[in-house]
């Protein structure tokens, strides 16, 4: 690109402007205008392109701005002009022109919107202030980290990791306790499913979980989910649609998760699926409510879902879903859960390796999450 600078060697700010432009690998066509001069012509053209006013560009100090009275508000532009073509000092410096643009490029940095690329530095004023910081220097300069404890990517890990060999481990909760509860019916033909796909699958059954905080952490039932959540490698999660969000059923099994148990997350990391069924149109206000828990479980919720409107027109007699587009979600979810879980498993630990986890004890992690929550 073509870029001109309008100079005076003897301005440090004229000075510095140029270094940038030569550092940012450009040769300019160099004005010395205190040599050159001024025309009428090209002083308008300048300012018209630079969006200045004779005044805007008059160099108050350092020049004879005051001594010709041109401080004055009243004195005109075409007087200033006149001025400035018979005294080529008074414009203020430096005006640099490329193919972006024309600016008076004060401060110094301002010539950078002007340019194709950045010099890479580093850059000092003459007065030794820092105008551009070595770009490396720039991008890794991070003084809040500790060196110690941030670890470079190993793709060996990431990408080779060793493959487990047993199945898959998916638990299924459901939000319902009717005799004929559709949530139910649904995680059983997801397990098919799942099983299908070579999954090892577990139901938990909600009847008897107490309220959250109504019996302590040692009931039998808050220790079956708990047990089954730190067994599993992915869940699946199917509520009813009741007065427009998810049953309390299905909530209470939630809230019975802890985000920690002893330093350990037994969430975080693992995969989900969520699910909801409808007694009325299709709606999906229960899989968001799901999706926004499990993600302040730190579950890696898989994009795809489903909700099935009408659920008791989708099953038959027998509790058997029948065959429908429906289904057919329900199908590519659980293929889809299988998927992500099999992607992820093996990389878990690696993924939850942490920079601000690995600065904290257990006890601390611990006590932090558990203060939160």
């Amino acid at each position: 690109m073509t870029v001109v600078i309008h100079h005076n060697p003897a301005c440090g700010t004229s000075r510095n402007v140029l270094a940038i432009i030569e550092a940012a690998g450009e040769t300019p066509v160099v004005i010395p205008y205190l040599d050159t001069g001024w025309t009428r012509p090209q002083l308008l053209a300048l300012f018209a392109a630079a969006g200045l006013t004779p005044r805007d560009a008059l160099r108050t100090t350092k020049s004879p701005a005051a001594e010709f009275g041109l401080l004055d508000p009243a004195v005109d532009d075409d007087a200033i002009l006149d001025a400035m073509i018979q005294h080529p000092v008074l414009v203020n410096r430096p005006i640099v022109c490329s193919p972006k643009g024309v600016r008076l490029c004060r401060p110094s940095e301002a010539v950078l919107d002007l340019l194709d690329r950045l010099p890479s530095g580093p850059i000092t004023k003459e007065d030794g202030t820092p105008l551009i910081v070595a770009k490396e220097s720039a991008l890794t300069d991070t003084p809040q980290i500790e060196e110690s404890l941030l670890h470079a990517i190993d793709t060996d890990r990431l990408l080779s990791p060793t493959r487990a060999d047993h199945a898959p481990r998916i638990l299924l909760l459901y939000g319902s306790l009717r005799e004929r509860s559709f949530s139910r019916l649904m995680t059983e033909e997801a397990a098919r499913i799942l099983t299908r796909l070579g999954a090892e699958t577990r139901t938990f059954n909600p009847s008897g979980l107490p309220l959250p905080d109504d019996t302590g952490a040692d009931h039998p039932k808050v220790q079956e989910l708990r047990d089954l959540v730190s067994w599993s490698e992915g869940m699946v999660w199917c509520s009813p649609e009741r007065h427009g969000a998810m049953t309390g059923i299905m909530k209470t099994q939630i809230d019975w998760i802890p985000l920690s148990l002893g330093g350990v997350r037994p969430t975080q990391g693992k995969t989900l699926a969520v699910m909801q069924v409808n007694g009325g149109s299709q709606s999906f206000n229960t899989v968001s409510q799901l999706r926004i828990l499990g993600r302040w479980m730190r579950l890696l919720t898989i994009p795809n879902q489903s909700s099935t409107p009408k659920a008791f027109l989708e099953f038959d007699e027998a509790g058997r879903m029948k065959p429908s587009p429906f289904y057919d979600r329900v199908v590519d979810v659980m293929e889809e859960l299988i998927k992500f879980t099999l992607l992820i498993r093996e990389k878990q630990d690696y993924l939850l390796d942490r920079y601000s986890e690995r600065k904290e004890s257990a006890a601390e992690l611990s006590a932090r999450v558990a203060k939160r929550s």
